[in-house]
């Protein structure tokens, strides 16, 4: 809208999932990037992730072959992960350009700054997944954070009944 072009980026949320393993040995570090590139934290749990709701975070190009879906969710399901609700001007794009390609050495080769070639090892242990779009954000947010989030009440996440 005309509102918001006026008075610059809407304020967004999105999710970030660090996945098992990952968080444990780089939260700190993970944490202090988040800040750096002017992240509010506005939601944080660990959870252990149901088959159903780790297959719910795949691409359609992985559901394509069973056998790396399986490794998927088996990956997903392994341990405790650690799920952020995040907030800032543009919060989906900015955090998914953050993160770069699924493959940490696709990742590496296009720039070894961005998360996934900092803290993955593979395709399937590639240390995070960001919601894609802001649709899939507040389907993120319904899901992982139902009781609600700790940011001050914006117009968007109340027209999206989060």
């Amino acid at each position: 809208s005309l509102v918001c072009f006026v008075t610059g980026a809407q304020i967004l949320c999105t999710v970030l999932l660090i996945k098992p393993g990952a968080w444990s040995r780089s939260l700190a570090r993970i944490l202090r990037k988040l800040d750096v590139e002017k992240f509010s934290v506005v939601g944080m749990k660990h959870i252990n992730l149901e088959p159903d709701v780790a297959l719910g975070l795949l691409s359609s190009e992985v559901k394509q072959d069973p056998a790396v879906l399986e490794a998927h969710c088996t990956y997903l399901t392994s341990g405790t992960a650690l799920v952020l609700c995040l907030q800032r001007p543009n919060a989906v794009k900015k955090l998914i350009d953050l993160l770069g390609p699924e493959d940490p050495k696709l990742a590496q080769a296009l720039d070894p700054f961005l998360w996934r070639a900092q803290y993955g090892v593979s395709t399937v242990q590639n240390g995070f997944y960001g919601s894609k779009s802001y649709q899939i954000a507040v389907r993120d947010m319904k899901l992982f954070f139902p009781e609600g989030l700790c940011c001050a009440e914006c117009q968007t996440l109340e027209e999206e009944e989060v």
